[in-house]
């Protein structure tokens, strides 16, 4: 015997049969798998009830917990990149879009300027077309009722005018023609009323070099019958006022907005200036209005800004001055001359009635010096479409230059200087399309330096005059036209009045004024 661990591993149960026994077993396994191999289905089908899992591809293992988180990070990263790639196409989408904008705006533009260009040539072309586009005509009609309490049915024992106020008038009809080229403009208006009786009378006549081109340039050289360059109320329209006529001192000082000369103005930005060298003789003043007497002139300026801070909120204020030479109408030499004077009225002459006037020497016209500083300033509100405030204000300081009211001559009754002094403050609400309110106080102090003889003393006194005035307007627009219904009431505060006694007290001159205004 072997020990253990030289032994011999035993042979496999297989080899250890004999053939016989080794027969036999093959024989009983086929007849034990003979069944199973005939039940078997065809090659490549599967029975129904079989549930055969999915083979499990050999480079998709079975996901474990991490997998989830990487994949919702992977589709975030996606995500973000899709989203940026969509804001790079959208800012290139609009950068196109303004190019594209820009690009038809120049066109459209370079198309605008070329048909312009075309017209010109075709109208320098053809002598037979007209130049309408160049040219504008407007006009416009006041007619007023007028009552006054200073009414009476006499005569002026001076000039002969009657003196009764209560009467219908044609205030204003107007008609312009104006041409505004690029460096060239002209205006020509005509005036007809019945204010003095029955006149026709040219109002605004001018001729215009300017340069830029444009409706306010830089500069533009003007000539003809234009008007002052001084104050608010001076240059304001007629058109455009709400009240019936400008205020008390303005109309004295400037009897007339008109006169003839030469005129520098322009603008630039904000900023607007005017200087002018006229007669010094404005048409509506009564000695010589539009005709100078004299070789000096009048030398007018304003210089001021206007600016639109905001679309509800626009300002414009000026400063203005003026200096030349008033004329002094000179008196012819008189012979000595006698009178007889019926003292008792007895219609006999007795020897005291006898009067000898000896005759004088002529004198010269003389010239002297006037002049006047201004600043006007107004701010105007619009809190919605159709409704705004409107306030403006203005003042002067003068000397000798009262042509209008109490007529300033150094020379004449009173022998000295007259300084004079004014102002106003007006108030203008707007209430939709159709209704304006107005309401202005206006003073106006012709001599300063005025006095006064009570019981044979010599003291000071005023003849100021102050007017109180309130405005309502009707307004309509129908088309091209436009037309107003205006109704004012003045109280006037005037200090040229005496009392039965002779002492000075308000004389009573009220006024009230109904317009119909028609425009086109």
């Amino acid at each position: 015997m072997y020990p253990s661990v030289f032994r011999k591993p035993a042979a496999p149960i297989w080899l250890r049969l004999g053939w016989p026994k080794k027969r036999a077993l093959v024989l009983g396994l086929l007849c034990a798998g003979a069944p199973l191999a005939l039940a078997r289905p065809a090659l490549g089908q599967t029975p129904p009830f079989a549930q055969v899992p999915d083979p499990v591809p050999a480079d998709n293992p079975p996901t474990t917990s991490d997998e989830p988180r990487r994949e919702t990070e992977d589709i975030a990263a996606q995500l973000a990149q899709q989203r940026a790639e969509l804001a790079s196409l959208r800012e290139e989408f609009q950068r196109k879009l303004t190019e594209e904008q820009a690009e038809r705006k120049a066109a459209e533009a370079r198309a605008q300027a070329n048909a312009r260009a075309e017209v010109e040539v075709a109208v320098k072309a053809d002598p037979r077309l007209t130049r309408l586009e160049w040219l504008t005509i407007s006009g416009f009609v006041q007619a007023d009722l007028n009552v006054r309490q200073t009414s009476e049915d006499q005569l002026n024992t001076s000039t002969g005018a009657p003196l009764n106020d209560n009467r219908f008038l044609l205030r204003r009809a107007r008609l312009s023609t104006a041409v505004d080229q690029r460096y060239f403009a002209g205006v020509v208006e005509i005036d007809a009323n019945t204010v003095n009786g029955a006149q026709v009378r040219p109002m605004n006549v001018e001729a215009t070099v300017k340069w830029p081109g444009g409706s306010i340039p830089l500069v533009g050289l003007t000539a003809g019958l234009f008007k002052i360059p001084f104050g608010f109320e001076v240059l304001q329209s007629d058109r455009d006022r709400l009240f019936a006529e400008r205020s008390a001192f303005v109309r004295a000082l400037f009897p007339g907005e008109y006169d003839l000369g030469l005129r520098l103005s322009g603008g630039w930005r904000f900023v607007r200036y005017a200087l002018a060298v006229q007669n010094g003789e404005p048409l509506g003043e009564n000695t010589f209005p539009v005709r100078d007497p004299n070789q000096a002139k009048d030398i007018t300026g304003r210089l001021g800004i206007v600016s639109q801070i905001s679309d509800e909120v626009s300002v414009q204020a000026g400063f203005s001055g003026l200096t030349g030479k008033g004329f002094h109408k000179g008196a012819p030499p008189t012979k000595p001359t006698l009178t007889w004077q019926d003292l008792n009225e007895n219609g006999r002459y007795d020897s005291n009635e006898l009067i000898v006037s000896p005759g004088t020497s002529g004198q010269p016209s003389q010239n002297f010096s006037r002049n006047a500083i201004g600043v006007d300033a107004l701010v105007s509100l619009r809190y919605w479409n159709n409704a705004s405030t409107t306030i403006y204000a203005e003042l002067a300081r003068a000397n000798n230059l009262d042509r209008g009211f109490l007529i300033a001559d150094p020379y004449g009754p009173l022998g000295r200087d007259l300084r004079e002094w004014g102002y106003y403050v007006a108030a203008v609400q707007e209430l939709g399309r159709h209704f304006k309110l107005g309401l202005r106080y206006d003073y106006y102090n012709p001599d300063l330096d005025s006095t006064d003889r009570q019981a044979g003393v010599l003291v000071p006194s005023s003849q100021a005059i102050s007017t109180v005035s309130a405005a309502v307007a009707l307004i309509g627009k129908a088309g091209a036209l436009s037309g107003r219904l205006v109704a004012q009431y003045d109280w006037v505060f005037d200090n040229q009045g005496r009392n039965a006694s002779g002492m000075p007290a308000d004389l009573k001159n009220n006024a009230f004024t109904l317009r119909t205004e028609v425009a086109f």
